[in-house]
Order: C-alpha cells, then sequence, then structure tokens
C-alpha cells in the first residue's frame, strides 16, 4: 500500500485526532510513513504470492479465480480422420478474507509525558505485529500443502540426523521435483540454521557467490538460480525444520495468491470516562493455494 494511501485511510477515521493543547505534538505524516515502511521491511514471505485486488474496498466476500491445467500435447490425425476432442480444463479457487489485527492502549497520563516517541513505538509495533501474521499465514499454508517434499540425505523423515543438514545436492533435487510439474523454480525460502547450513558449504564461503548481509525483505542472495530469502517464520520443531521452494507458471505466476479486501489501517477510539485511547491496526486478506505442484518443502535437521 502506498504511503498516501495510509496516511488517507488514518485522516478519515480520526487517527491523529487530539485535544488543541496536545496538537503541536503531533506529526502524523512523520511517523505514520515509519510504520508503513517497518510494515513492508518485515513482509519477507507474502510480497511472493500473486495479489488479487479485485476485492480490494470493494462490496463482496468471496472471489473466484480460475487457474488452467498444463493440457496434454496434440496428437498426429492419419487423413480423414476426425481430431480428437480434448477436455477444457479449468480449477476453481476460493478467497474468503478474514480480518486480522492488533492494538494498543494510551493513557491520558502517558500520552501528556511522552506522546511522541510513545506513539511512534506503537505504531511501528501493531505494523510489525500485521506484517509478522502475513507470513506466518503465508508460511504455514505452504509448508501444509506443498505438493513435492524432499528430506535431506534422502533419508526418511522420522530418521533426520544432526548430519542430515540442507545443502546444495537437497536444493538441486527440489528443483528437479517443481521442474517435473512443468513449473519454474524460482524461490528459495529458509529459517536460520539452514541459512547457516548453506553458509557452510564450499560453494557459498564467498559471498560474491552467495549474497552478503541480511537485506532489507529477508533477501539474501541467489544460488542455482534461485532468489534466497530468509525469515523468522520457518522455525525449528523436534530438531527439524521445512525450508520452501516455490515456482512459477510460464507467465510468472506464483504458485500461491493473497486476496485483499482491505490494506492496512489505523483507528482510534477515545474513552473519556477512562481517560485513555485505543490505537488499533487492521487488515483483511485471504491466502490461497494456486497450485500445489509448485511448492516443494524441504526438510532438514534444524537445532
Amino acid at each position: 500500500m502506498e504511503a498516501s494511501e495510509f496516511i488517507a485511510k488514518a485522516y478519515d477515521a480520526n487517527a491523529f485526532t487530539t485535544a488543541k493543547t496536545s496538537a503541536g505534538y503531533v506529526n502524523p505524516e512523520i511517523w505514520n510513513k515509519e510504520v508503513l515502511a517497518h510494515v513492508k521491511a518485515n513482509l519477507v514471505v507474502a510480497p511472493l504470492g500473486k495479489v488479487y485486488n479485485d476485492l480490494l474496498d470493494k462490496p463482496g466476500d468471496t472471489l473466484n479465480i480460475t487457474v488452467g491445467v498444463e493440457p496434454a500435447a496434440g496428437a498426429a490425425v492419419a487423413e480423414s480422420d476426425a481430431v480428437t476432442i480434448t477436455a477444457f480444463q479449468k480449477t476453481q479457487v476460493v478467497f474468503s478474507p478474514s480480518e486480522y489485527g492488533a492494538a494498543y492502549q494510551l493513557t491520558n497520563k502517558e500520552k501528556s509525558r511522552s506522546f511522541i516517541n510513545l506513539m511512534q513505538d506503537m505504531t511501528a509495533q501493531l505494523g510489525y505485529q500485521l506484517a509478522l501474521k502475513k507470513d506466518t499465514v503465508c508460511v504455514a499454508l505452504l509448508q501444509a500443502s506443498a505438493g513435492n517434499s524432499i528430506v535431506a540425505n534422502g533419508v526418511a523423515s522420522t530418521d533426520i540426523a544432526s548430519t542430515d543438514t540442507i545443502d546444495y545436492d537437497d536444493i538441486v533435487n527440489a528443483k528437479k521435483e517443481i521442474m517435473k510439474d512443468k513449473l519454474i523454480p524460482k524461490f528459495l525460502i529458509v529459517g536460520a540454521e539452514q541459512y547457516a547450513d548453506l553458509l557452510k558449504l564450499e560453494a557459498f564461503r564467498d559471498a560474491s557467490k552467495f549474497g552478503g548481509d541480511v537485506a532489507k525483505n529477508g533477501f539474501i542472495g541467489r544460488v542455482s538460480g534461485l532468489d534466497v530469502y530468509w525469515t523468522t517464520q520457518i522455525t525449528p520443531a523436534t530438531s527439524k525444520a521445512k525450508a520452501l521452494m516455490l515456482g512459477v507458471d510460464g507467465s510468472g505466476v506464483s504458485s500461491f495468491g493473497i486476496c485483499q479486501k482491505s490494506n492496512p489501517y489505523l483507528e482510534t477510539e477515545y474513552h473519556a470516562l477512562e481517560r485513555y485511547t485505543d490505537i488499533v491496526a487492521m487488515e483483511d486478506y485471504a491466502v490461497k493455494l494456486l497450485r500445489a505442484n509448485g511448492i516443494c518443502s524441504i526438510e532438514s535437521y534444524a537445532a
């Protein structure tokens, strides 16, 4: 969402209204832009999906889209024979957005003593909470719904040991699974432990071969033609973690989509008797799988 849109929504909701005696303390243009930047900086996985804005700030609670199925090749036809009719196939994906939110309360006493710092901190934290939730929803869906999966060193998931860390062979094998389904591997998303394991490999020791410092939005470099991202949302469980490889179709459309019903916005409500203000951040969206076979999980040891 553009900063101007975010500010406009805040103005419409009277997000920055204060008493006359406190009006000079507020500069909504400054702290609101900081919130937006904070949201963008912390979104890692969500920006990799296909965004649908058909419902954005419009009537309706459900979006139906169609996803094409890979057709078979044409067939040779003998003279005077009829051409075989092929069934025209499409699949349906239904988006039903849900609201996600976070809130803080600010008392008049706190406001009068340190209003600027507190408001900046609270709005930045609210932006972070919304971004964190969105990436959490995306990762959970992709890990649970991946149409392809491999385990480091080819062992069974139940037999993963400390030596079964993610390596280059695992990346190549995951690419193969996605390519077998006629999709193009494009993104690799890892957790902190798997990122460290990759950097320990000889092929990745040179920063010029595999990224340098972690950049904004989790981008850390490229490997085997893939853009590599790191996220806090891929974490170990019982000494295992699942990295994710995402593919796109020939048109560059991602294997998962996000239907945005409303962009992040702020609302406030003042309670005169209790002398405090509610500060609420909200967002409304749905995340759905478009092509399960365009996703391959890579399970490996992660302490």
